[in-house]
């Protein structure tokens, strides 16, 4: 049995949650994607916001299991909030050794984590079981993941570089950025350099890099035409001229990499 007030709630890079359990207001899409069987490419990073809502004052313990063990490599960072406008945003991050003991602040409602997660390059194409494990008042509460290791293998490489989005950005900035330099011939800022993994920003720009890279294997493949039409498409933009014009969020709200990364990693074609 589960007690009322304690809960493990798992996100995707690009839903922020705030200290009141609500994902912030830029970031909010009318229905966001639900993360039980997230697909995953070899040599590559993924990332999942986890956030765990307890009693205040409770101690609670996360642990992170894996079913074939060492499946994947994880990490976990906790988020640090900071104050714009009326909400409380997570932005900076510091790693955290596994398992978590921890309890909430006075008024605070729920923690965020970042859950990195790095599938190898020889792993086995297929299915294993990744468990967020939350003990608390002597109860577990499990989130279990189904994650689908596909074929793809991103090349090596991806470091995210700056300059990274203001925190009120909306989470998806980095992709949008990404996409537009990949496609619209916007070049970086001279003496731009990789920026260390210390805010949330950071690991997303990594991860958008690091599917830019199947995307670019995909154009050689000897469909340059679909590939990036795949990206625009994702966004919602019309068009490439669209898309080149504006520094304007994507249309398809802050999730829309999710669907870039379906095509990416498993070939399926945004509608």
């Amino acid at each position: 049995m589960t007690l009322s007030g304690q809960r493990v709630l798992v996100y995707s890079e690009f839903q922020r949650v705030g200290p009141d359990g609500n994902v912030i207001q830029t970031d909010r899409v009318e229905s966001r994607r639900e993360i039980l069987s997230p697909a995953v490419a070899r040599n590559a990073f993924t990332t999942f916001r986890v956030a765990v809502e307890v009693p205040n004052g409770s101690p609670y313990t996360i642990h992170i299991a894996q079913n074939p063990e060492d499946s994947v490599k994880v990490a976990f960072y906790q988020e640090e909030y900071s104050r714009l406008g009326a909400e409380w945003v997570p932005d900076r991050v510091k790693p955290i050794a596994l398992p978590v003991s921890a309890q909430l602040s006075q008024g605070q409602k729920v923690q965020s984590y970042l859950l990195d997660v790095f599938v190898p390059a020889e792993a086995k194409v297929g299915r294993f079981r990744l468990e967020v494990q939350m003990n608390v008042l002597d109860q577990w509460v499990i989130y279990p993941l189904e994650v689908r290791v596909q074929w793809e293998s991103a090349p090596s490489g991806a470091e995210p570089r700056g300059p990274l989005p203001d925190p009120s950005a909306r989470a998806d900035a980095v992709a949008s950025a990404a996409v537009r330099s990949a496609l619209c011939g916007r070049k970086t800022a001279p003496g731009e350099s990789a920026v260390p993994l210390d805010r949330a920003a950071a690991f997303s720009a990594r991860n958008v890099l690091q599917d830019l890279g199947l995307w670019r294997e995909r154009r050689k493949s000897g469909e340059p035409a679909m590939a990036d039409w795949q990206l625009i498409k994702s966004g919602g933009w019309a068009s490439k001229d669209e898309l080149c014009k504006t520094n304007a969020n994507a249309p398809a709200g802050a999730e829309w990499w999710l669907r870039a990364r379906g095509y990416l990693y498993q070939g399926i074609a945004v509608k």
